[in-house]
């Protein structure tokens, strides 16, 4: 329960950090949100929770 609050944590401050830049400079916001900073993060939690290769690269 505490690792999905974790998980949970960790991607809203991703949202609101790329949106307060986003709003202070539209092309840096842009810049951070077009990264595949969600699909590292994905990424990351599959291999933190130990999910086969397989679904890792099947994701990837």
């Amino acid at each position: 329960m505490i690792f999905m609050m974790t998980k949970y944590l960790v991607t809203a401050a991703l949202v609101v950090i790329i949106s307060e830049v986003a709003k202070r400079n539209d092309r840096v916001g842009s810049l951070i949100a077009s990264l595949p900073l969600v699909t590292i993060l994905t990424l990351f939690w599959l291999k933190f929770e130990n999910a086969g290769i397989e679904k890792i690269s099947n994701h990837a």
